[in-house]
């Protein structure tokens, strides 16, 4: 009898969970203090680093001399690049890196992509008088070295956050352009609705390709963000600004990322997690226009 070996899977799934092209054989070699250095870049790419920095530009906007609804869209973008990155995520379903140790799917990176959209949008929101060729490039030098940590600590093959990077430049371009614009010189209250509309549209399509806490959660604070900004856009864009503002502000977001670190670890069940989600986003965007009602 003649043995035949059994056909190799060829299909894309397969050729594209076994991506590596050396870069894990490379990375066991640095240096201890080169990966420590990586795994601290690497927070700088977190999705509670990155969402309490676009609230903390939202609520001092003012302070920042940049008007509201530019930062609201930044928030918005954020949203929307965290609901993106699990859609994808869970569309592809593809592995980490052997002994990653860290769990959830490889393709694309997260940390990429939504680094990618913030800074990005932080940068392009910005109104002319203050956008730089500086800004740009430490933008898109911060973008690199969080990409390139994500390798270095070993939780990414390159060609994870290459799609990141890819994926996260063309939601944030097709965004703009589908609300303010790529480089805009006014933003509007609706414009910034649309770009969370966007978000809770690929929120939808996260849920539709896989309905786990994250992906609900996701739509649920991108839905929270659309209708916070659309009962108090108009408020928040009339708030004077003031020092109860700033203070208030201030002492909101630690209480803000404590509740975003516990949504993140889980322990509350799925349809409270969503509210909680979808409240405080809410509340945030109306934080503003609530302060200058008293």
């Amino acid at each position: 009898m003649t043995l035949h070996p059994q056909p190799r899977d060829m299909s894309l799934p397969a050729r594209v969970a076994d991506r590596g092209v050396g870069e894990t054989a490379v990375v066991e070699t640095l240096p201890e203090a080169v990966v420590a250095l990586a795994g601290l870049v690497t927070r700088l790419g977190d999705p509670l680093t990155l969402f309490v920095l676009v609230v903390g530009a939202y609520l001092l906007a003012n302070r920042l001399d940049v008007d509201a609804p530019r930062m609201a869209a930044a928030l918005g973008l954020a949203l929307g690049a965290f609901t993106l990155t699990l859609a994808l995520k869970h569309a592809f379903a593809l592995p980490r890196p052997p002994g990653a140790g860290v769990d959830g799917y490889g393709f694309p990176s997260g940390h990429a992509l939504g680094a990618t959209v913030v800074y990005g949008a932080l940068v392009a929101l910005l109104p002319a008088r203050r956008r730089s060729r500086t800004l740009v490039a430490a933008a898109g030098t911060l973008v690199a070295l969080v990409a390139l940590s994500r390798v270095v600590i070993g939780v990414h093959y390159l060609i994870d956050v290459v799609a990141g990077v890819a994926a996260g430049l063309t939601f944030l371009a097709a965004t703009l352009r589908l609300g303010p614009g790529v480089v805009p010189e006014r933003v509007t209250v609706a414009d910034t609705r649309r770009v969370f509309g966007v978000a809770v549209g690929v929120g939808v399509v996260a849920v539709a390709v896989a309905v786990v806490k994250d992906t609900v959660v996701a739509v649920a604070a991108a839905g929270g963000g659309l209708v916070g900004w659309h009962l108090a856009a108009d408020r928040v864009v009339a708030a004077p600004d003031s020092t109860r503002r700033l203070v208030a502000s201030l002492a909101v977001l630690p209480a803000v990322a404590a509740v975003v670190a516990l949504v993140l670890e889980g322990g509350v069940s799925l349809p409270a997690t969503a509210g909680i989600a979808g409240g405080v986003v809410a509340l945030l965007l109306a934080l503003p226009g609530l302060i200058a009602l008293r």
